[in-house]
């Protein structure tokens, strides 16, 4: 029996920050789909905005808030929701979450 890779970095010490699996997501996205990087990167980065306030989001901050209030307190944001469902897919993929 082989155990699974984990591919994500391992935070030594604390929590792990938003902002790195942002950062980790948008690399991979630029090599599996660079036409979505700029957009995704802006909503995203939009979002890691709205959430640190004083100090970095941590990756349990943004996945304890509902996708529904980031949606409603971000307007204009048209790619939003699909970013965030491909952010969300991308963490379970690589063993962020």
């Amino acid at each position: 029996m082989t155990l699974p890779t984990y591919r994500a970095e391992h935070i030594v010490q604390g929590e792990p920050l938003m902002i790195h699996a942002l950062e980790d997501f948008v690399g991979e996205l630029t090599r599996q789909r660079p036409w979505l990087k700029a957009r995704y990167e802006e909503a995203l980065e939009a979002v890691d905005d709205l959430l640190s306030a004083d100090t970095p989001a941590t990756l349990s901050a943004y996945l304890s808030t509902d996708p529904a209030a980031l949606l409603a307190a971000l307007p204009g944001q048209e790619l939003l929701a699909e970013a965030l469902g491909a952010f969300n897919d991308y963490l379970r993929e690589w063993h962020w979450v």
